[in-house]
């Protein structure tokens, strides 16, 4: 029988990177921490049986899979989720004119209609209970847009507007709101990313955006990136703290771009020579 007193976390892409971390810290805090994983094998090969962490299948891209997971988190907790951390996604570089639709769809099942259905699934327990909290795991780029990532920010921007009017339709539900918006992380997120359109193959207008985009990326990295550990730490801020901010820049590189869009205003050109800057970009 679950212990009702233990506080009960949901991770969800938590097979690895940030997802994984955040759900062992909770776990070495004394949670009780259910990692929603897509690959079950592989997650009980990778994760630290001492540590206690609970594994579940939960494929995001799946809403029977969304379903049975938080049902079995919800079992484990012995009633309502004490927090969910929506944490699943992957990133589409392409070309606004060149990307395929269909996998601009597919990305947005991941990291918009599946981290829905899994609030969807896990608030109304929370809001019964009267207590909780959530925490999205957003990115910078729902703030800032970068060239030929425009796709993947906008999924970020689409679940930053959910974030923020679930914030308000809870607070009477005594249910926290954060939305995490982390820079560069040192992870193998961008392996994960997937490419489309003909820039992505070397040819077309856009190809050589895209190297120097590439350039980079791999500057930005080596200079700013945070471990994924850090971050999990400041998602564990947010689920715990009394009164977070809604929305928490994480890393001096998010810091650094939300400065520069707040300084350009409204004027587009500003922003867009800033961020040229900030990335070492020539297109002009």
């Amino acid at each position: 029988m679950s212990d009702h007193a233990t506080p009960t976390v949901l991770v969800t892409g938590a097979g690895r990177g940030v997802g994984r971390a955040t759900a062992e810290l909770f776990a070495v805090n004394g949670w009780r921490a259910v990692a929603g994983v897509r690959d079950l094998e592989r997650a009980r090969a990778d994760y630290d049986p001492a540590l206690g962490v609970h594994l579940v299948h939960l494929d995001v891209e799946d809403p029977v899979s969304i379903a049975a997971g938080v049902a079995e988190a919800q079992r484990l907790a012995g009633g309502a989720l004490t927090c969910v951390v929506s944490n699943a996604g992957y990133a589409l570089m392409g070309a606004v004119e060149e990307a395929d639709l269909d996998q601009v769809r597919s990305m947005f099942e991941t990291n918009f209609f599946g981290a829905a259905q899994v609030l969807q699934a896990a608030v109304p327990a929370m809001r019964e209970a009267g207590r909780g909290s959530i925490v999205v795991v957003n990115s910078v780029g729902a703030r800032v847009v970068s060239p030929l990532v425009s796709m993947y920010h906008a999924s970020k921007y689409a679940l930053l507007a959910v974030s923020e009017a679930l914030s308000f339709e809870l607070r009477p539900f005594g249910i926290r709101v954060s939305s995490i918006e982390p820079g560069m992380i040192d992870t193998d997120f961008p392996m994960a990313t997937r490419r489309t359109g003909a820039a992505s193959s070397g040819e077309g207008p856009y190809a050589p955006l895209l190297g120097q985009l590439r350039e980079s990326f791999g500057r930005w990295r080596e200079r700013y990136s945070v471990s994924a550990q850090y971050v999990a730490e400041r998602v564990w801020e947010a689920a715990t703290a009394d009164g977070p901010t809604f929305q928490m820049p994480v890393g001096d590189d998010a810091w650094d771009l939300v400065q520069r869009r707040q300084r350009a205003g409204t004027d587009q050109r500003a922003w867009e020579a800033l961020q040229a800057d900030f990335l070492g970009l020539d297109w002009r």
